[in-house]
Parts: structure tokens; C-alpha cells; sequence
């Protein structure tokens, strides 16, 4: 390939540089490398971090943030929407023919092509042209941790997954013809990957970039997730490595409680102190920003917008105390007032029908607010025509390191009295403004306290998928205990259209609902995904026995 690398340079916080490094369309679809070039491309400490910075940038993840990530909000029960394929995720009954499916499949697998390009290829050539040995490592300490990153996406979703780490090799073989690994050698070689990185990264790096503590963050999780599965004797020791990774990232960054909440998903808190890792967003067109405002928000309150028909499921609604701060920064409800949402009319009060503004109700009575910036002008124009808005979406929080301590602590108990554990769990309750809770603390509590802090950022469903790890039956019947089925009708008089209290609650089809219990019924069937039609089309022995991968070193 001539152009091995093509960046176009654009602000986001500093310079980031994005690269179509190795971009692939489809599953195992890489650009084969022109060697010659990239050995006079690396030639400098500079050139390495131009290339490791398309690891984070919103252009390369797009498959995974754009048109998948979010659907998982639909899943876990937190976000009502069910039209077309979106509404296969509400039913819990997707096929392998659902478009978004092979968008988050081939999203991940992007993302780790151009990690694998950077490791394969990065070294042997900095080295020649004498780029100091410690570039080099970081370099490789950047990629190695995004394909850590990603591999444990997939573990979650998928289960089974080929480990792919060189597909230019496979390119050149002209044999594509792979088979799934186990999840358990999945783990192992997240696992190993993430080592790597927490030995080399910096504590502290450029804005945006993975430190020390984002490997740290990852290895924590990776490890309670893997001593959630019930089946294995090592449960005791991962529970207490998770422990002590957490301990480690929650003491060396700020004290959570000086983190503002109501601020985190707008732009002001790109790569802040509660970000370990985040999707780099800018304004410049379709793919390189955030979507999210288009597809959350009601159609009055963006340029752009069809959020009308997505809202917090009652469930979800009715998990918030009113006194939690958390609430209405994570969805609109009638008389929560925004005042960076229509900044020139004084601030926006939602209200449930405004026939004048085009706003009518959904079945919810409520619209989502996380990550929905509202106007451009709110952003002093800083939000793109193209669904390219500029706030970065996380992969990793703070928050989610304090509650996987406690998580780790209690291990495979049903429940907590240790002073430390309870104490992280509160920190983030007390910035919630929400008092604290006593010992005992059950696992039940602290999934539900996750729930609350984590809703419509698709991070609650591997909370589930650890609980169904744990004691499967009990997962899924928390599942099907959301009242999925639950919506609100609108009352005859149109008059009172904007009255919460004129709605009636139908919980079945003979109430006015559209559906009965019985049409939502999730299963153990819906918590793995399967494998995307066209990539087994492409690729049939992965429908094969998944097989232990061979590693070659520990």
C-alpha cells in the first residue's frame, strides 16, 4: 500500500491525529503494509504517538460507538425503544442477521487491526532509524492495552472469538478460514495485554491518552469478570488481584466526591479526572463525533434528532430516589430544568406534549439526557451537521473502579460488611447526594447502586452478564422483573396531554399496552450474542468447537 498513512490533523484536546492506519469494513479485512515505507515512516518518538493516537479516535471505533454500543442500553432494560432491529434488543431475541450486530463485531475488530499494525510493524522499523528503545515500548504499551481493551468487549459479547494478531499475515496466507478461541483463552490473552501495558504506561500522559491506571482500571475489571464464572477454582485469588488493582487506580487519582456529576457527558469534561479511558470525539463529520445527540434527543431540542420514540424505562425511572442528583442528568422528566439546554432562551424545563415545538410524549414519559448536548448554539456552534458532536464517550470511569472494588471484596459472598468496600460504594452515593449504606451491603445493592450510576452509557449489561456468570437463572429472572411490558397511554382529553398524573400505566394489552408479560421473555438464549451472519458466511469454520488458543509466551 503506497499511502501507508493518512492523517488529518483537527483539534479535540491538543492535536489528535487520525488514521486509516488499517481500516477494515468487514471482519478480518486489513490493508497489506508496504514495508519499505513504513521503515521511513518511523522515525521519530512523534511518529509513533501520530500513529497510536488513532486508537482512540472516534473514526476508528465507529462500527462499535456509532451503531451498536448503545443498544446494550436497550438490553440491560434501562432505555425503551422498539422499532425494527434496535427492538430485537428490547425482546432479548436478536438473530444473526441484525445489522448491528456485525457493526459492533467488525467495530472491535477494527480497532484491534490497527493496534495489531502498530505492533507488528512498529518496532523492528523505529528501531532502525534509532528511535529511542522507551518510544518504542510505549508505543506498544498504547496498542497492546487498546487490544486489551477490546479483546474483553468481545469475551462479553460474543463469548468465542478468534484472536486474531496479525492479519496481514492472514492476508498474505490467503487462508481466512479461522476458528473461535475460547473465552477462557480470550481472557488470558486480554489478560496479558493489559499486563504489559500497566508495566509500561505513565502514570500521567497527554490528555486522552491510556495511563497506567487505564490498564490497571481494565485488569481490575477483567479479573472480577473472570472470577464470576462459577465454574472455576481460582475464584478467591482473581476476586483479591481485582482488589488490589482497584485499590491501587482509586489511590492515586482524585478523590471521587470533588468530581461534579451533572457535567460529566458534556464537552467541559472530555479526558477529565472521572475519565481512565474515553472514545476521542470531535466535530469535523459523520464518524468522527459523538451520534449520540442526534439519536437521544427529542426532536426539538437538536439540530438534528430523532430521539423522540427512546426514553428510561419505567424500571429504570423508578430506581432513582428524587433526591439522587444523579436523576436528571441521566433522563428528562416533567419539571426537570436544563440550563445549558437552550442557553439563549433562559434554559429549557421539559415538559411531556408542546404541540408548538412538535414535542408529543412517548410511552415513557420521558426522554434521555445523558450525553445529549442540545442546540449548537448551546455549544457555541461546537456541534457538527453530521452527527458529530464533540463530548467523548467513555470506556472506563473512575466511578466503575470504586464500585469494582467493592465488587471484588465481596467476591462470591451474597453480601459485605467490610468498612473499605462499603466506604467506595458510598463515596459515589454521597456525590449523588444520596446518604450512605450501613453494613451489611448486598450484592443486590450494589448492582442496583450500579445501575443507577452507569445507565445509558451500555455498561450495566456486563454487571448482568456477571451476575448470570454467578447464578444464571437469578440474571435472567432479574431481567424479565423490569416490566419491560409497562407503558404509559395517553389520556382522551388532549387538554391534559401534559399532566404525568392524567396517564394511565397499562401493564398489559387489556389496559391500553402494547404488549402483555408474556411477549418480552428474556432468556439464558439472549445473554450471548450470535455470531454475525455474514462473518460465518465469510468464515464457516468459526461455527466450528471453539479451540484453546496457543500461546507462546506468559
Amino acid at each position: 500500500m503506497k499511502n501507508f498513512l493518512k492523517y488529518i490533523t483537527l483539534p479535540v484536546v491538543g492535536t489528535v491525529m487520525i488514521s486509516s492506519l488499517a481500516s477494515c469494513e468487514d471482519f478480518l479485512t486489513v490493508n497489506p503494509q508496504d514495508k519499505p515505507v513504513i521503515e521511513t515512516y518511523y522515525t521519530s518518538a512523534e511518529r509513533i504517538r501520530m500513529s497510536t493516537a488513532a486508537l482512540y479516535s472516534a473514526w476508528e471505533w465507529k462500527n462499535y460507538c456509532h451503531d451498536f454500543q448503545w443498544k446494550y442500553d436497550i438490553l440491560a432494560g434501562d432505555m425503551f425503544y422498539t422499532y425494527s432491529e434496535e427492538g430485537q434488543f428490547y425482546f432479548g431475541n436478536y438473530s444473526a442477521n441484525n445489522a448491528y450486530l456485525k457493526q459492533g463485531y467488525d467495530g472491535l475488530y477494527n480497532v484491534i487491526s490497527v493496534a495489531n499494525s502498530i505492533i507488528n510493524d512498529m518496532p523492528s522499523a523505529a528501531a532502525s532509524n534509532g528511535v529511542a528503545q522507551a518510544d518504542i515500548d510505549q508505543g506498544l504499551a498504547e496498542a497492546r492495552c487498546m487490544r486489551g481493551v477490546c479483546y474483553f468487549l468481545l469475551s462479553q459479547y460474543w463469548g468465542d472469538v478468534p484472536i486474531i494478531t496479525n492479519g496481514s499475515a492472514l492476508v498474505g496466507s490467503g487462508n481466512f478460514q479461522v476458528p473461535r478461541n475460547t473465552r477462557y483463552s480470550v481472557y488470558r490473552f486480554a489478560e496479558q495485554d493489559l499486563a504489559f501495558a500497566a508495566d509500561i504506561l505513565k502514570d500521567s500522559d497527554a490528555a486522552g491518552r491510556p495511563t497506567r491506571w487505564t490498564a490497571l482500571a481494565y485488569l481490575a475489571k477483567l479479573h472480577l469478570t473472570m472470577a464470576s464464572h462459577a465454574d472455576r477454582s481460582d475464584r478467591a485469588e482473581l476476586y483479591a488481584k481485582a482488589a488490589v488493582e482497584a485499590d491501587e487506580v482509586i489511590n492515586n487519582n482524585v478523590d471521587i466526591k470533588t468530581i461534579d456529576y451533572s457535567t460529566l457527558f458534556d464537552k467541559e469534561a472530555n479526558n477529565g479526572p472521572e475519565s481512565l479511558l474515553a472514545i476521542q470525539c470531535m466535530v469535523y463529520n459523520y464518524g468522527y463525533g459523538n451520534g449520540r445527540n442526534c439519536a437521544f434527543a427529542r426532536v426539538s431540542l437538536a439540530d438534528q434528532a430523532w430521539g423522540n420514540g427512546k426514553g428510561p424505562t419505567i424500571s429504570l425511572q423508578k430506581s432513582y430516589d428524587s433526591n439522587d442528583l444523579r436523576r436528571k442528568w441521566v433522563y428528562m422528566a416533567t419539571g426537570f430544568y436544563y440550563p445549558n439546554i437552550e442557553k439563549a432562551k433562559g434554559g429549557y424545563t421539559y415538559e411531556i406534549y408542546n404541540e408548538d415545538r412538535g414535542d408529543d410524549s412517548n410511552e415513557m414519559l420521558a426522554h434521555i439526557k445523558k450525553y445529549v448536548l442540545g442546540h449548537s448554539a448551546d455549544v457555541d456552534g461546537g456541534i457538527g451537521g453530521s452527527q458529530d458532536a464533540p463530548n467523548n464517550i467513555y470506556l472506563m470511569r473512575l466511578a466503575d473502579v470504586y464500585f469494582t472494588y467493592a465488587e471484588a471484596v465481596m467476591g462470591s459472598a451474597q453480601s459485605t460488611s467490610d468498612k473499605n468496600a462499603i466506604d467506595r460504594v458510598n463515596a459515589v452515593r454521597a456525590r449523588a447526594g444520596l446518604a450512605g449504606y450501613a453494613a451489611p451491603m448486598s450484592w443486590e445493592q450494589l448492582i442496583a447502586e450500579r445501575r443507577r450510576e452507569f445507565a445509558i452509557e451500555a455498561n450495566n449489561w456486563f454487571d448482568i452478564l456477571r451476575w448470570y456468570y454467578r447464578d444464571a437463572q437469578a440474571a435472567v429472572n432479574y431481567l424479565n422483573s423490569m416490566n419491560r411490558h409497562y407503558m404509559y397511554v395517553k389520556p382522551a382529553d388532549k387538554a391534559l396531554y401534559n399532566d404525568p398524573d392524567a396517564y394511565t400505566l397499562a401493564t398489559c394489552k387489556a389496559e391500553g399496552g402494547q404488549y402483555d408479560a408474556s411477549d418480552i421473555s428474556l432468556t439464558e438464549k439472549s445473554m450471548i450474542m450470535p455470531l454475525p451472519a455474514p462473518v460465518v458466511t465469510a468464515s464457516p469454520q468459526l461455527t466450528g468447537d471453539p479451540v484453546e488458543y496457543e500461546f507462546t509466551q506468559e
